[in-house]
Parts: structure tokens; C-alpha cells; sequence
């Protein structure tokens, strides 16, 4: 019976100031997080606003709330640029497909891969040289987590949180691990969702329930205060991963470097 293993864990990841030439080439199995605080660049969405195209404004335009409004033109900008980074291309005629779970590939570059989340103030960008996922949470207060355990986890992932001390970290950090490796997988919500792995350790399941062969890490860090993400991507569990997070500058003639280099 073909299988894929899984390793997961909470990994310490160091945090570093991004420089134009100093980190867009990706080492041997480095995995590079890119982060936005999107408050931030509030100021600086008019100036994001060029690499966009005319169908990327029509999206913009349809979301209800400014605040989504606003974080969807940084991030898109922001997301370019850094693949014009990889790939030297021209980050205003960047553009994305599509696949059938509607998750965005370059079909210019088939060999960089990505992805994307948001949670309130953060935007999280992952990129990888392998099939990759990221998911941020943000620990909201009001936050009913405890009326959805039965539809998304195992009988043992549930007590694991009821046992735990803080149970709100514990639904939150198992959940993002949930999300990021089926964002990898290129899965929904759907009916597997409950039985996508997310306890700490090393898991073997049967392929045919995640559809692939591959094999797979999943590693969670710690971003900012009532915040928890996790990125996972493809890669047997016996390869050390370089796990590097670059904090986005706030400033538009650094980032209009980055997109000269």
C-alpha cells in the first residue's frame, strides 16, 4: 500500500530584516517566510497600487470592507514583488493561474512554488522550490472553537485540547497545522479534513486519503502576541529544513529597489 509520511513540529525561527540582494535565492531546502504587518503600509497603497492589473483592481473593488480592500492590494503588490525577485521578471506583468482548487501557481516559473495567507494585521508569503502551505490564525477572544471540534478533528486530537491548559493555543495551533498542510496538499474543507494529521510527531498514512505520495513536513512557529502559523511543504522528514522568516519594509523606495535588482 503506497503511503506518505508526515513530521510535525514547533519550530524556533529566526526573524530577520529583508534587503534588497540579500534574500531571493533560495539555498538547498530553505523554506523563506516573508511577513506583513499591514497597518504598516497603509500609507504606501496608493504607491502599491501600479503593479496591479485591471483584473486585480476589479477584485479589489469587490471586497466590502476597506480593511480587506487595503490588505489585498498590499499583499498582491508585496507578493509580486518578491517572485519578480526570483524570477527577474517585471513584477507589473506578473501573472497568475489557477489550478482546480483555485490555488495560484506562475506558470512562467514551474519550478517556484508559493503561497499565501492573511489573518487581521498579518499577511504571511511562503516560497519554496517544492510543493508549499502556510497558514496564520489570529486567537480571537470571541471565538466559539470549542462548537467545531467534533467536525474537524480526530477523537485524540480533541482531548489532546481539552487536556491542555490553554486550550484556546492548543485548538489554534492544531488547526493551522490542519489548514497549512491541506493548503500544500492542494485540499479544501472537505470530509478528510477531520482525518489531515496536525498532533506532534511522526505520522504515516495511507496516500490514497491525501491523493499524493509525497512526503511531507509540517512545522509551526510562533509570529506575534494572540498569532500562530504554520507553514508545511513537501520533503521527507529526515532532511533538516532551513526555516528563514524576512520581515517586509515599510518603505516604498527599498521595496521599488527590490524590484530593479
Amino acid at each position: 500500500m503506497p503511503i506518505s509520511n508526515i513530521h510535525i513540529t514547533h519550530s524556533k525561527i529566526k526573524k530577520n530584516e529583508l534587503t534588497p540582494n540579500k534574500a531571493f535565492h533560495l539555498k538547498d531546502n530553505e523554506i523563506a517566510i516573508y511577513t506583513i504587518y499591514v497597518p504598516n503600509f497603509i500609507e504606501l497603497k496608493s504607491d502599491l497600487e501600479q503593479f496591479l492589473n485591471s483584473t486585480e483592481f476589479e477584485k479589489a473593488n469587490r471586497f466590502y470592507q476597506e480593511i480587506d480592500k487595503n490588505r489585498f492590494i498590499i499583499s498582491r503588490a508585496i507578493l509580486k514583488i518578491i517572485l519578480a525577485n526570483y524570477t527577474k521578471l517585471d513584477p507589473k506583468k506578473i501573472t497568475f493561474e489557477y489550478r482546480a482548487n483555485k490555488k495560484p501557481y506562475l506558470a512562467s516559473d514551474t519550478g517556484l512554488f508559493f503561497n499565501v495567507s492573511h489573518s487581521e494585521d498579518y499577511v504571511l508569503i511562503a516560497v519554496s522550490h517544492n510543493e508549499i502551505g502556510i497558514d496564520i490564525e489570529y486567537s480571537a477572544k470571541d471565538f466559539d472553537f470549542e462548537s467545531i471540534l467534533f467536525d474537524v478533528f480526530s477523537n485524540d486530537e480533541i482531548l489532546a485540547i481539552q487536556n491542555t491548559m490553554d486550550k484556546k493555543e492548543a485548538f489554534y495551533t492544531l488547526w493551522t497545522r490542519k489548514e497549512a498542510l491541506a493548503k500544500a496538499l492542494g485540499k479544501g474543507i472537505d470530509d478528510d479534513f477531520k482525518f489531515i494529521p496536525c498532533s506532534s510527531g511522526h505520522h504515516t498514512l495511507d496516500s490514497g486519503l491525501l491523493k499524493t505520495t509525497k512526503n511531507w513536513q509540517v512545522h509551526s512557529f510562533d509570529i506575534a502576541h494572540h498569532y500562530l502559523a504554520t507553514v508545511a511543504f513537501e520533503s521527507l522528514p529526515t532532511i533538516t529544513p532551513n526555516l528563514v522568516t524576512y520581515t517586509i519594509p515599510n518603505i516604498m523606495e527599498t521595496l521599488i529597489e527590490m524590484t530593479e535588482s
